[in-house]
């Protein structure tokens, strides 16, 4: 009986011993199942134990969370903080500077510790152990960083760096000066934690700044400006002594170009070659541009020569050695080579050669002044080179026409009449050279007809150019350049145009004459005639009428351009001239204003 009794004990024995083991298997399973749904019904929630800036949004959703982050802190952002910096005080709110953003601050809270599943599950197993404090999402404010740095720069103040002047002989320092500064957006950040933390006083220093140049750097270099004006410098060329720079010359060239090491003592260049440049003038020699020569048909480069000068910056470096050095103070120039401003090479690629167009007109009845100023301003154009894609402006070759210059009394039309004007004979000039472009097929830019017809112009093909007023202007659209030259007799006005030859032909058509306009009682007003006064001037006559030149461009047998030119010449009636004080009638020109030419 006892054996049987035994037999049936143990395995209520062995039991007995397993026990522990099945109930923290138990336990163990228990608690993962725990896990698992702590894990599954916050799964769209805030972990537990997260806070943001001291909210508790733990367990909530990110909605909830953000509401919740939004009333805890606004308040916070609300109260304002006095700032202190030094003995000075002012006041900021937080909300004034800095924007909250509740969204992405919930966000951020959501994001904390997920960032793995093993983590996710600690920190469900252990929600309340362990907690997370997550800052607050915020941004500066553009308006109040502004403001903030308006308020601190009543406290601030920018370093001044030392200066030197010349007065004299004597160089003058004005000392720096030691600035201060307070960085704005650290400063911003700290008035945001002293809100999150509930202070309402936060203390700030101001950061010292050094100037860029110290009064001792600039001790230092008004020294070495003492020594360079201390006594004369001679120049010496070739051993032999050229010129001389006074003290007061050299106080005059001195320079102060501020560097790493505070000031660099320098000599102006240009002043110093004004003064030492005529010491080695005999000894030098002018450049010589590349220019061109014609003959015939053919147009060839004439080769540009360098020059010499003196060489400033070794001159500068030379002055200051002899000024500063231990010997005699005896400076040694030298000359560098000057090259010329158009070189053969820049000639030679323009690709003028040979002729292009040449077009003559005849100077008609002509006074001697308008024959000299013809001459005057033919003796301008000559030479001009254009240069492929530029275009030629009259009024800006010639220039303005005036006594000063050279010119004379000719004749200007005014309306229907014709008066004395300075310069005379200009309209001659233009109407030739626009004959040259439109033969060469190039681009019109500006053109504009005299107010009559003129026989002795082709007629629709005449140009009227005035000083302030209408001007000539063509482009040369051509591949390579343009070279203008003159020839003109007492009779005759000729321009010719060398380039390179791209296969271009025009052929032009002139219109009938249209809409003729038959001669009426034109008004002046003269500021110079006597006051209340009229007098009437006949004219020729002539009707006035409109008249169209067309013209088609060819290159290598194909159309470029189709283009066409009309003139509107009035008719040449009576006209009536009224002195000041008086109101013609009808529509009037005033002669001082008028503008014009034959």
């Amino acid at each position: 009986m006892t054996e049987i009794a035994a037999r049936l004990a143990r395995p209520i024995l062995r039991l007995e011993r397993r026990w522990p083991l099945v109930a923290l298997a138990a336990l163990v399973l228990v608690a993962g199942l725990a896990v698992l749904v702590r894990a599954y019904t916050v799964r769209t929630a805030v972990l537990p134990g997260v806070s943001v800036g001291g909210v508790d949004v733990g367990g909530l959703s990110r909605q909830d969370a953000e509401a919740r982050i939004a009333a805890g802190l606004a308040p916070r952002f609300g109260a304002p903080v006095a700032v202190v910096v030094g003995e000075h005080r002012f006041r900021v709110r937080p909300e004034d500077l800095l924007t909250l953003d509740a969204a992405a601050s919930a966000e951020a809270a959501y994001d904390t510790e997920r960032t793995s599943f093993l983590r996710r599950l600690g920190a469900m197993a252990a929600p309340f152990l362990v907690g997370r404090e997550v800052d607050p999402v915020t941004r500066l404010r553009p308006d109040g960083e502004s403001a903030l740095a308006s308020s601190l720069a009543r406290l601030t103040k920018p370093a001044v760096s030392a200066t030197i002047a010349m007065h004299g002989l004597r160089p003058v320092i004005r000392p720096s000066q030691v600035g201060t500064e307070i960085d704005e957006t650290a400063l911003a950040r700290a008035i945001e934690e002293t809100a999150l933390a509930g202070g309402s006083v936060l203390h700030a220093d101001l950061v010292p700044i050094r100037p860029v140049i110290t009064t001792s750097e600039a001790r230092r270099a008004a020294l070495r400006a003492k020594v360079v004006a201390a006594a004369p410098v001679a120049i010496a060329y070739r051993g032999k002594r050229v010129g001389m720079l006074s003290r007061a010359e050299l106080a005059r060239l001195i320079r102060f170009q501020p560097s790493s090491h505070g000031y660099d003592v320098l000599l102006a260049p240009g002043a110093l070659g004004r003064i030492a440049a005529p010491f080695v003038a005999s000894k030098t020699h002018a450049s010589v541009d590349a220019s061109f020569a014609v003959s015939g048909a053919r147009a060839h480069v004439v080769p540009s020569r360098n020059g010499t000068q003196l060489a400033l910056p070794a001159a500068q470096d030379a002055v200051l050695a002899a000024a500063l050095g231990p010997g005699t103070r005896t400076a040694k120039v030298i000359l560098a080579h000057k090259t010329a401003g158009f070189t053969t090479e820049d000639a030679r690629a323009l690709g003028i050669r040979r002729q292009l167009v040449s077009y003559t007109t005849e100077m008609g009845a002509s006074s001697a002044n308008r024959i000299h100023n013809v001459h005057l301003m033919a003796d301008y154009i000559d030479g001009t080179v254009i240069k492929p894609g530029a275009t030629f402006s009259f009024n800006r070759v010639v220039g303005p026409r005036t006594a000063e210059r050279g010119f004379l009394e000719g004749q200007m039309i005014v309306g229907s009449l014709l008066l004395p004007a300075i310069g005379g004979g200009v309209c001659q000039t233009a109407t030739t050279l626009f004959n040259d472009a439109f033969e060469a097929g190039l681009p019109i830019v500006q053109r504009t007809n005299h107010s009559w017809y003129l026989s002795h112009y082709p007629l629709g093909r005449d140009a009227t150019v005035s000083w302030g007023g209408p001007d000539l202007a063509f482009r040369n659209d051509l591949k390579h350049g343009i070279l203008i030259k003159t020839s003109y007799t007492d009779a005759t006005l000729t321009f010719t145009f060398y380039g390179s030859p791209q296969g271009r032909k025009v052929v032009s058509h002139t219109g009938p004459e249209t809409n003729f306009r038959a001669p009426a009682m034109s008004y002046v007003v003269d500021p110079t005639a006597p006051p209340h006064s009229v007098r009437v001037v006949s004219g020729t006559q002539e009707r006035g009428f409109d008249v169209s030149v067309s013209r088609t461009v060819y290159e290598h047998g194909k159309v470029l351009r189709k283009d066409s030119f009309t003139s509107h010449y009035v008719a040449v009636g009576p006209t009536t001239i009224y002195g000041p004080g008086r109101t013609p009638p009808g529509p009037y020109v005033t002669i001082a204003g008028a503008s014009g030419g034959t």
